[in-house]
């Protein structure tokens, strides 16, 4: 019996990809537009979040050979980090300049970074200070009529008319002097969590939501 010979070559068999590895790689860009993003116009966007789902949801379905309710979890999981993510880089690489620029531009804040530094440095009038220091008492006084509120008038008026001579560079200066010694205070996890509110938890739930749908390849 002859043998028979088959020319040519054999078609070859089609990888398939990994959905871990792509949702992995789509997650890093979405981190960086969302950061990006932030940073540019200064508005958290939590709605992201929704969208964030809905693309890893299509990036793992696309990829999985077939999706199923694995890859559908996979997605949802992947959501949840991603945003977490997202909100730690926010935390790290954005929300601290973003807050800087705007208490920079802020005359109300600059008005009491002015002050909080003219007090330390005792740097107000020859004529104010004096009486700052020989009168402590007037300092500490918090009522709103009396000599203790006149005299945090002055001194808030002084800090004012410092502020609006001030160049933006100084201004700068003071914020991120004061402001890094506030935020030492209060810690990253304060700040993490600031950056989630009802709406975000509502946007991370319908993203996840969508994520668990169309990782699965239902649309």
């Amino acid at each position: 019996m002859s043998t028979v010979r088959v020319y040519g070559k054999a078609a070859p068999q089609r990888a398939d990809g990994s959905p871990l590895l792509a949702g992995l790689l789509a997650a890093i860009g979405i981190v960086v537009a969302w950061v990006g993003l932030v940073y540019v116009t200064h508005h958290p966007v939590g709605v992201a979040a929704w969208g964030v789902g809905g693309l890893l949801g299509i990036v793992v379905a696309k990829t999985a050979k077939p999706p199923t309710k694995a890859t559908g979890a996979l997605a949802t999981v992947l959501t949840l980090v991603t945003v977490f993510l997202a909100k730690v880089v926010l935390v790290v690489v954005a929300l601290q300049p973003i807050l800087r620029q705007e208490l920079a531009n802020s005359p109300a804040s600059l008005i009491v970074i002015f002050l909080a530094e003219m007090t330390q440095h005792k740097s107000f009038s020859p004529e104010l200070q004096a009486t700052i220091d020989a009168r402590p008492d007037l300092v500490a006084d918090t009522t709103f009529f009396g000599p203790g509120h006149e005299l945090r008038q002055q001194m808030i008026h002084e800090a004012a008319t410092a502020a609006e001579a001030s160049s933006f560079p100084e201004r700068e200066r003071l914020v991120h002097v004061h402001f890094d010694r506030f935020l030492s205070k209060l810690g990253f996890w304060v700040l993490f969590l600031g950056t989630f509110g009802l709406l975000d938890l509502l946007w991370i739930g319908l993203g996840m939501s969508t994520a668990w749908t169309l990782g699965q390849g239902r649309i």
